[in-house]
């Protein structure tokens, strides 16, 4: 029962809507694992469900795998671009600086710093604000001196040459000597129109001077991992911003899962080369010769009884081959489908023609 439903799922993915449903199938796996998982991830999800499932069930032809891979980075782009756009457009939550020497003693000298709104148009007066708790600053430096923060397209970026983006880069920044000198917990804001479209990125400092070197010091917000840099604000549309990113994602696709997609495929036509002029070189091996390359036939014995036979022939099967009738790629009984183009063939190729006796 189970190789019957093999065989008829078999049968099935060599039709028009069985190859449809195959790339359906890695289509959706590749942008699961893209989105919701990791780029690492889906590019094993794409190699198997583009490339291992599909020759596995008898679709072994190059320029359909090779188109259907196609469309699989041509449509997981738009689509999985839908979720990062949301996901980007979803507010963070407020951040702090480390609770732990050298940023702090015990608790948070900067928190609950947050910008609002985190989504506006470019004629939007966005607000930053954060609080201040000189109490937590470590032992060794001065009371607050001034706040800064730092607006760019860049994240984390504190300066306007960032060694993680191409400059030049939108950036701007703001410092407030409200805070200076204070003992107390305090709030302090920031108050910047931005009045260009993108996806922005902010971090703060809070400068002292250590009491030791004259040094000025420095604690910052704790941002992501990568650039320690601050989500937001996002300035335009949902539309906007899916347009801003759409080539990027584009980019990261075709290089991090296109590239070993094609790059395996090229090592599976390679084998497959290989194994056709193996089993051409057998069929040549065994296939008898013909009256040409078998010689003259023996001259008659002086008794006269006839001219005496020649070399018997060769009792090694001939093995039926035929041509694609699609692209002329020589195919061998029992194939269904043409190695190289993956054309349909008749239920069995033309024979080997029968070896003709010399006379």
């Amino acid at each position: 029962m189970a190789r019957q439903q093999s065989g008829r799922f078999r049968s099935f993915a060599q039709t028009p809507p069985g190859k449809v449903f195959l790339v359906a199938v890695a289509l959706v796996m590749t942008f699961a694992s893209y989105v919701y998982v990791e780029t690492l991830v889906a590019i094993p999800a794409m190699l198997l469900f583009g490339l291992a499932v599909p020759i596995w069930l008898g679709l072994k032809a190059p320029r359909f795998l090779a188109l259907s891979g196609l469309v699989i980075l041509l449509l997981v782009a738009p689509i999985s671009n839908l979720v990062i756009t949301q996901d980007i457009m979803t507010p963070v939550g407020a951040s702090a600086s480390g609770t732990a020497l050298p940023d702090g003693n015990g608790g948070a000298v900067l928190s609950n710093a947050v910008v609002s709104p985190y989504v506006g148009g470019a004629s939007t007066n966005f607000t930053w604000t954060v609080t201040v708790s000189p109490q937590y600053i470590p032992k060794g430096n001065s009371t607050p001196l001034f706040l800064t923060l730092y607006v760019s397209t860049c994240p984390g970026a504190t300066g306007n040459n960032s060694p993680v983006c191409t400059t030049p880069y939108p950036y701007y920044q703001f410092n407030d000597t409200s805070v200076a000198n204070i003992t107390a917990e305090a709030n302090a804001s920031f108050h910047f129109q931005i009045g260009s479209v993108g996806i922005w990125d902010w971090q703060m400092s809070l400068a002292m001077r250590n009491l030791s070197t004259g040094n000025l010091t420095y604690i910052f917000l704790v941002g992501d991992p990568t650039y320690n840099g601050i989500e937001g604000p996002v300035v335009g549309t949902y539309w906007t911003t899916y347009e801003s990113l759409l080539l990027t994602i584009y980019f990261d696709d075709f290089l991090f899962l296109g590239a070993p997609f094609y790059f395996v495929l090229l090592i599976y036509m390679i084998l497959k080369r290989r194994e056709r002029s193996r089993a051409d070189a057998v069929r040549r091996a065994q296939a008898p010769p013909t009256p040409a390359e078998a010689g003259p036939s023996l001259p008659s014995s002086p008794g006269g009884g006839g001219g005496a036979a020649g070399p018997p022939a060769s009792t090694a099967p001939t093995v039926a081959e035929g041509a694609c009738p699609n692209c002329g790629a020589v195919v061998y009984a029992g194939e269904k489908t043409c190695w190289k183009c993956g054309a349909q063939l008749p239920s069995s190729p033309t024979s080997a023609p029968p070896l003709t006796s010399g006379k």
